[in-house]
């Protein structure tokens, strides 16, 4: 127990020391992956199950022991795929998925056939971890609260300028993101697909495999997960 605090709290350091700085600080995002990866291998280390698991929208956060996919083959990857349009594996042949920050890189269309996909390829009891921005939380933090934090690095890494800019820049990400969720209208989508919803914690799971897989946690993100019902 204290092995974990301590890596969350390491973890949360990294996290201020890159969102927090008055400028572009690359340098630390390495130092995070580095820990992040640590603190899940010393998790999983006495499992001796071997699920099978995938990263969705993978990009360059490789996670070993899981399939990662993502449409550009550029990335260390696994397998290239455009997952907005089919999930390329059998029916119920997954235990798990994690997917940050890949749902609102695809219109809605594509969302709802991404997010129904997933519940087929999972096994009864399989269970997607799924982190995507909140457009509440854009519009109270960054619109309506002008935090200043917030503020600050949408000037720093989106070179935008006020809570205006800020904001357009979280919806659109320069044309690069699609649809942004809020979580009341994602929860009825994943409920009528069938899947049961919880809310959770950054970083936190009661499934071992799926701690310690979150990049990012800035107040802005829906932590999901969603567990198809046996």
């Amino acid at each position: 127990m204290l092995r974990k605090y301590r890596q969350h709290r390491r973890l949360r350091e990294l996290q201020r020391a890159y969102y927090e700085a008055p400028e572009k600080n690359d340098a630390v995002i390495l130092e995070y992956l580095r820990v992040l990866a640590e603190a899940r291998a010393a998790e999983t280390a006495n499992l001796r199950d071997r699920p099978r698991a995938l990263h969705v929208g993978s990009g360059g956060h490789y996670l070993e022991g899981w399939i990662n996919v993502d449409l550009d083959p550029a990335p260390p990857v696994d397998a290239a795929a455009n997952l907005g349009e089919a999930i390329p594996l059998r029916d119920a042949s997954l235990d798990y998925i994690h997917s940050e920050d890949f749902l609102e890189h695809i219109d809605l269309a594509a969302g709802k056939q991404f997010l129904a996909e997933a519940f087929r390829v999972l096994r009864p009891g399989g269970v997607m971890r799924l982190l995507t921005p909140d457009l509440r939380a854009l519009v109270e933090h960054l619109y309506l609260g002008r935090e200043s934090k917030h503020i600050a690095w949408c000037r720093a890494y989106l070179d935008a300028d006020g809570p205006c800019e800020s904001l357009n820049m979280h919806l659109r990400m320069n044309g690069d993101h699609r649809f942004v969720w809020d979580e009341e209208h994602l929860r009825r989508v994943l409920e009528g697909i069938g899947f049961t919803v919880k809310s959770v914690r950054y970083n936190r799971s009661s499934h071992p495999r799926l701690r310690f897989l979150d990049l990012r946690d800035f107040g802005l993100n829906l932590f999901l997960e969603c567990t198809r019902p046996r």
